[in-house]
């Protein structure tokens, strides 16, 4: 091999370490406080665990909150739209980025699941996994993100958002509102903790 595609390759793959380096570089100035350096999540934040969501999923979801249509009137969304409400496409892309490089983060063995996961289970298929998945896995396609390594606290703090019109409103948010649509069919905190406490069971 001649020195010229030698240094072609090196060139490369300096530009790619540098790219990482950058993206990860954004992601802890602006993310990794609350979401932590893995991006794990921390529910004492409620900020959720990042590592299981696809990439196509976290974009649309920084740019609702940073148009404004990704809201609710609880602090923790409050926060969020604060906090990257001066940040451009490119630093949320750069974000992105560096979450699609994280390994998955185990949230099961950090959460005590309090509920009836049976009948959760059975409430799941009933009412969530047409979009959501049998496995929970979620389906772009639908909108629909994937639930697996979400804690329970906050699954079931965004479905009663949902349920109760405090997420899905804005006719910008898409998918929200058909998410807020479905919810409406169950609203019973004690049988959405089921659900939440099923879901949460499945992170492997």
């Amino acid at each position: 091999m001649t020195r010229q595609p030698l240094l072609r390759i090196a060139f490369t793959v300096l530009l790619l370490m540098t790219t990482s380096a950058t993206a990860s570089d954004g992601y802890q100035a602006h993310c990794g406080q609350c979401h932590g350096a893995s991006g794990q999540g921390n529910d004492a934040l409620g900020a959720p665990n990042l590592t299981r969501l696809s990439a196509a999923y976290i974009q649309r979801q920084l740019e609702g909150f940073r148009a404004g249509w990704r809201k609710s009137d609880d602090s923790h969304t409050q926060t969020m739209m604060a906090a990257i409400a001066s940040l451009d496409a490119q630093v949320l892309a750069s974000a992105t980025s560096a979450i699609e490089s994280f390994p998955d983060a185990n949230r099961k063995a950090e959460s005590t699941h309090t509920g009836d996961e049976k009948r959760g289970k059975d409430l799941y298929n009933a009412y969530c996994s047409a979009c959501h998945g049998t496995n929970a896995i979620g389906n772009d396609a639908l909108g629909a993100p994937n639930l697996l390594g979400l804690s329970q606290t906050y699954l079931s703090r965004q479905y009663l958002h949902f349920a109760e019109g405090r997420r899905g409103g804005h006719p910008d948010d898409r998918y929200g509102q058909q998410m807020a649509r479905l919810a409406k069919a169950l609203k019973d905190p004690k049988l959405i903790n089921d659900v939440s406490a099923y879901v949460a069971s499945l992170a492997k």
